[in-house]
């Protein structure tokens, strides 16, 4: 059976705009496992304008939700949240220069991959300079939501730079989830890219268990029916490798298939 991956997660407690109490935070991990997610990298924001967030309040709310964890284990079998790492949204900043040379980027878990949020409005040359810190550095930057980034909606094409550099994309899952009718222009980028080749993972980007939900299901469900399911175990694939710190692989994109597909994969 298929395990999947959640790469990207607001779930710790009173960090940033996830959850606000360890109650919210065990609503949205049991929302977790109840959308059939079976590991979550909890990525609060990092070097954000928006958040003060210190790596030893990061540390803190890790080690006591995993003690919360840890004591529901005792009591209910199987344990009704997923297994959990520790990452970071880490916002490309002029404050990334000194962690990087420091050499305390926080990666998604144990691994070489690093979770980027670029400004919403545009990517910078000072912003693409530090990507290419991070490369040179051994990192894989895995760039968070680029369909949201206004610059990249006007022009697609500037990722292309960022791609040929090394740099992955992830995708929000609720994009693919949208109906057609109701798409936004983000919803209709973010299924343009990944026909286009460009998409490497997907992922919930969740904060809360109603505006922001988690899940990756139904979102596979939707890119299966129209894409295939290679395309669906490829975006898989992805996230399992970026848990386990392996290599990801191209997720192309075929003639659509208008069937379910997804049976196969979870037998």
């Amino acid at each position: 059976m298929a395990l999947i991956t959640d790469i990207h997660a607001h779930v710790l407690p009173g960090l940033d705009d996830g959850p606000e109490t360890m109650a919210d935070t065990e609503a949205v991990l049991r929302a977790h496992r109840a959308a059939g997610t079976d590991r979550v990298i909890c990525t609060p924001h990092y070097l954000s304008p928006h958040f003060d967030v210190a790596p030893e309040a990061v540390a803190d709310a890790f080690g006591r939700v995993l003690a919360r964890r840890g004591e529901i284990g005792h009591e209910s079998h199987p344990v009704p949240f997923p297994d959990l790492a520790l990452g970071a949204e880490v916002r490309v900043t002029r404050d990334l220069a000194d962690v990087i040379r420091d050499g305390d980027v926080p990666t998604l878990g144990p691994t070489r991959y690093v979770l980027v949020e670029f400004r919403s409005d545009t990517i910078s040359a000072r912003a693409r300079e530090l990507v290419h810190e991070l490369l040179v550095r051994g990192y894989v930057p895995v760039m968070a939501h680029p369909e949201r980034n206004l610059e990249v909606q006007k022009d697609p094409a500037i990722l292309d730079d960022l791609l040929a550099m090394g740099v992955l994309l992830q995708v929000t899952a609720r994009c693919f989830e949208t109906d057609p009718r109701r798409a936004h222009t983000a919803d209709k980028l973010a299924w343009m890219l990944l026909e286009a080749g460009k998409v490497a993972v997907i992922g919930s980007d969740a904060h809360d268990v109603r505006v922001r939900p988690p899940g990756l299901m139904a979102a596979y469900e939707r890119i299966g029916e129209r894409c295939g399911s290679a395309v669906v175990q490829a975006l898989m694939d992805n996230a399992n490798a970026i848990w386990e710190d392996a290599p990801v692989r191209e997720v192309r994109v075929e003639r659509p298939r208008r069937t379910g597909v997804l049976r196969a994969l979870f037998r």
